[in-house]
């Protein structure tokens, strides 16, 4: 860029060289297009005058030349000899026969020519006239010698602009240039990361470019910030298949382990039940596992077009008909109150209560409650368990993330049961709400 601007300046002064040139050019064609123009008046005049002044050539030579300070003047015959010159010493009459002027005054009566024997910049212009019937020549040389002293102030201030335009191109240039490469630093820093957005202002560009730059910032971070997410979501996905692997690998050692040992020929009855029920056990934990994987990935589709609405309570009174046994066992009893229509598929209300009422009782203190309030598009869901200390509530919607792990798996937690619900109320764009005290309860507000 900045060779570009250094290249369009000099490139501008060369404009304004030539045409500084070109004037020049025009001067010289004006000045010896008026010195021919004064020399065929001189001629065409002079014929009256020799008629009465043959008898004294020398006068008539200097009355002419008194014309102009650089006018030589001389009359000769067709032979060469110079009979009258206004110019000391007289000139050789054979150079001036020789001219092209006097060559056509001999041919067609009157003739000149411009001779540059003297340099570009001191032209002498000549005319030649026939006198007294073809006796006598009239010869005129006018050397342009204020055409030399123009030439000369020209090259002088031509030289003097050319310095000043290279000195105002590093005054000018020099400033915008390094403002400019600043400018693209900027932009090379966005780029590479090195500067953050919130680092450049609209107003550290030049005007002419603000609007454009802006909007490159705000690609750049829109770049940066799809960027982020994508990054983070593929992070979330190898975080999602390690942590599978891991949920699905633990059992199915365990499952292999006891197998093993239903090989010895020296087990006992009661010792082949337990290593039964011990795979059972992993088994049924493998499969819960699986079956979470798979709801978590029925709930990343789009939300459908076609919903109709649906009366919560209904289903949150079946979800815990379902989970009756596990009331039991602990002896927590659930409570529902309140309506609640909300346009969502019936099956993902299902999950989403299912997920949040079976880890209320799971993490429910023993003969404690679990209570489901229904208002206008809210659900809430309350239990005094044993709470969620502060510092995991940002994360417990994490794919496999359990606040206490041994006793999640214990208690039969898949770890994923938080990141379906999110997953369903991402679909439909509704929100969830988490507070907790530990050892006081939860409660869960979901929105839509």
């Amino acid at each position: 860029m900045v060779k570009k601007l250094r290249r369009a300046f000099m490139m501008g002064s060369l404009l304004v060289l030539f045409f500084a040139v070109l004037f020049t050019a025009t001067l010289i064609f004006n000045s010896i297009k008026a010195n021919k123009g004064n020399l065929t008046a001189i001629l065409h005049a002079a014929s009256s005058w020799t008629a009465e002044a043959s008898s004294n050539l020398p006068s008539l030579a200097k009355k002419l030349a008194d014309s102009s300070p650089t006018l030589e003047v001389s009359f000769l015959l067709p032979n060469g000899i110079v009979l009258a010159s206004s110019k000391e010493p007289i000139p050789d009459g054979k150079d001036i026969i020789n001219t092209e002027a006097v060559k056509q005054a001999i041919e067609k009566g009157i003739g000149g020519e411009v001779s540059f024997k003297n340099g570009w910049f001191s032209p002498t212009i000549m005319g030649a006239s026939l006198l007294g019937e073809g006796r006598m020549i009239l010869f005129l040389a006018n050397s342009d010698s204020h055409i030399a002293a123009t030439l000369n102030i020209a090259v002088i201030g031509l030289a003097a602009l050319t310095a000043l335009l290279l000195l105002v191109s590093r005054r000018m240039l020099n400033p915008i240039a390094t403002d400019l490469t600043n400018q693209l630093n900027k932009v090379r820093g966005l780029l590479e990361g090195s500067l953050k957005t919130t680092d450049v202002k609209a107003d550290d560009f030049f005007p002419e470019l603000r609007d454009t730059m802006v909007n490159i910032i705000h690609l750049i971070d829109k770049m940066q910030y799809d960027l982020q997410q994508i990054q983070g979501t593929l992070t979330m996905q190898k975080d999602f298949v390690d942590n599978s692997s891991h949920e699905l690998k633990s059992p199915l050692t365990s499952i292999f382990g006891f197998a093993q040992l239903l090989n010895e020929e020296d087990l006992t009855n009661e010792e082949q039940k337990e290593y039964l029920s011990f795979i059972l056990k992993d088994a049924e934990r493998m499969m819960a596992v699986i079956e979470d994987i798979l709801l978590l990935q029925k709930d990343t589709v789009e939300k459908p077009e076609d919903i109709t609405p649906i009366n919560v309570r209904d289903i949150a009174e079946e979800v815990a008909r379902s989970l009756s046994p596990q009331c039991r066992e602990k002896n927590i009893n659930i409570a529902i109150s309140g309506e609640c229509i909300v346009s969502v598929i019936e099956q993902d209300m299902w999950d989403l209560l299912r997920n949040l009422m079976s880890n209320a009782i799971r993490y429910g203190k023993e003969n404690g409650h679990v209570i489901i309030e229904l208002v206008s598009d809210t659900i809430i869901v309350k239990d005094d368990g044993i709470g969620i200390a502060e510092e995991h509530q940002e994360r417990i919607f994490e794919k496999f993330y359990r606040v206490d792990k041994g006793r999640s798996r214990n208690s039969g937690g898949t770890g994923l049961g938080l990141s379906i619900v999110a997953g369903i109320l991402n679909k439909y764009g509704a929100s969830i709400n988490v507070e907790s005290q530990k050892g006081v309860g939860t409660c869960f507000t979901v929105k839509f």
